[in-house]
């Protein structure tokens, strides 16, 4: 039984793929097709992603049927198509059925597309550029197996020559398709083509949004361009411009690395930093040399033109992430691009990237009634809450309010997919941390980060008027100890 789910699962997986590819195509200015359906709810067994061409346009509308086969023991073949399982109809009988449903609706083409390869047999009848049925399979006096095969076809459909011809004249056979893996190098190279971002996690958003119509249903299972751009927009799936005039700051912490283009501002504070023992400078290194340094980079590149874009690169503490944010705010007009890392892909994040409709919820109780600072723990790809608890431990009359931020479903390595997450995120927490502000009566903001560094940097942008900010930094054996105070104003 479990294998048999298993096998499901990557039939659906398979089936998704091809379909994310299929609709891709509808982002081709010159497609003669207008519109797709995932699961098209009249199409019968050839329902797996359909298109529909342009009103007025040449080509047929395409139905097709997705079958995956774990496996390469057998091929299809002449006489296979008219196998029956138990009661159930051959696959012939259902593309038939298809075919005959919605030939009234204009040219229609029905397609099997599978894994599986043809037979010798049954592909000396394929042709290789369009996959039709060649014109030998509808010579008038059929001799040998294709006369046998042609006449078990008219007696398993039931019907005459006439329409078995008109029939397999829109018969397609895209037999022996790519491999799971082929296939997702495919898409990820039309994805490629369309300015999109690829590998696995927005290949994983694109099927989380085909499986989201599909339980829909209805209207929610048709896609269009346009539709599909707002998808493509909505869930932060469009790749980063590298056309966008920027300028580079480099600041090296953790260790040093080296990018392609030249930085405007290098900063290297490797010195202050060691990755093993998660050491980090003072607060007093912090104050009297290194946010200086940084207040420099800001003057120096105050001069870039009103368009650009600052492409901040390093290897650096959360902390550090936040402080550059808050060093370039939002309300100066700063934007940014960062490299993020995430689930195995590097991609590019900006910080003015559309927010997503993503949600944070909040937590926070009570701690020291007499006391004046507000603990903040900003937790997405993991749980601080332990580590927090024994921090709160060792400082009991610390803290008047402690509030807890994470994402809708709870914090998880895959909870922020996209730059549009990142700004959600940090715009939602930095209006939750201003109410729990107001509400608690608090002067000094303590912070806890566990989230994407390219999450700080956003949030930094955005933590103005918001009085001092302490934050913080794990330590080596899974402590939190203060960092760094900034000012917010």
């Amino acid at each position: 039984m479990g294998e048999q789910s298993a096998s499901r699962m990557q039939g659906d997986r398979y089936q998704h793929l091809f379909s994310w590819y299929v609709l891709l195509s509808l982002l081709d200015e010159e497609s003669p097709f207008a519109s797709a359906f995932v699961e098209h709810p009249e199409a019968g067994a050839a329902d797996d992603v359909t298109l529909h061409p342009h009103p007025g346009a040449t080509v047929a509308s395409r139905y097709m049927q997705v079958k995956w086969h774990v496996d390469h023991r057998a091929l299809y073949t002449l006489e296979g198509l008219t196998e029956t399982v138990g009661r159930g109809r051959s696959l012939l009988q259902k593309l038939f059925a298809s075919w005959n449903t919605l030939r009234g609706q204009g040219p229609v083409e029905v397609w099997l597309v599978s894994n599986w390869s043809a037979d010798p047999e049954l592909g000396g009848y394929l042709q290789g550029r369009d996959w039709r049925l060649t014109e030998d399979f509808f010579v008038e006096a059929p001799a040998g197996r294709l006369k046998a095969a042609r006449s078990r076809w008219l007696e398993h459909l039931g019907v005459e020559w006439d329409v078995l011809r008109v029939f397999c004249a829109d018969l397609r056979f895209r037999l022996g398709l790519a491999s799971m893996v082929e296939l997702e190098e495919r898409v990820d190279e039309r994805m490629r083509m369309h300015g999109l971002r690829q590998g696995p996690e927005p290949r994983a958003i694109a099927l989380d949004g085909i499986r989201e119509w599909i339980e829909a249903g209805g209207e929610a299972k048709r896609l269009d361009r346009a539709k599909l751009r707002v998808f493509i927009r909505d869930r932060g799936l469009l790749a980063s411009k590298t056309d966008t005039p920027g300028v580079g700051l480099w600041i090296h912490g953790w260790a040093r690395r080296q990018w392609r283009e030249p930085p405007a501002v290098e900063l290297d504070w490797t010195p202050h930093f060691d990755r093993d023992t998660r050491a980090v400078p003072t607060e007093a290194v912090w104050r009297e040399q290194l946010l200086p340094e940084l207040r420099e980079a800001r003057r120096r590149l105050a001069s870039r033109p009103a368009e650009s874009v600052i492409d901040f690169r390093g290897k650096v503490p959360l902390s550090v992430s936040l402080a550059v944010g808050t060093c370039f705010p939002e309300v100066a007009g700063d934007r940014f691009q960062v490299e993020q890392a995430t689930r195995g892909e590097t991609v590019l994040w900006r910080s003015d990237a559309k927010p997503t409709q993503r949600q944070l919820q909040g937590t926070e109780h009570e701690s020291a009634p007499d006391a004046m600072d507000l603990l903040v723990v900003f937790q997405l790809t993991g749980d601080a809450r332990p580590d927090v608890e024994r921090f709160l431990a060792s400082h009991p009359r610390r803290f008047r309010a402690v509030l807890v931020l994470e994402p809708e479903g709870g914090p998880h390595d895959g909870a922020v997919g996209s730059d549009g997450d990142a700004v959600a995120f940090a715009v939602l927490a930095r209006e939750r941390i201003r109410q729990a502000r107001v509400r608690w009566r608090t002067a000094t903001t303590h912070l806890i980060p566990y989230a994407p560094a390219g999450c700080c940097l956003f949030l930094g942008q955005r933590l103005n008027a918001m009085g001092p900010v302490v934050a913080y930094e794990r330590t080596a054996a899974g402590g939190y100890v203060p960092f760094m105070t900034v000012e917010t104003g």
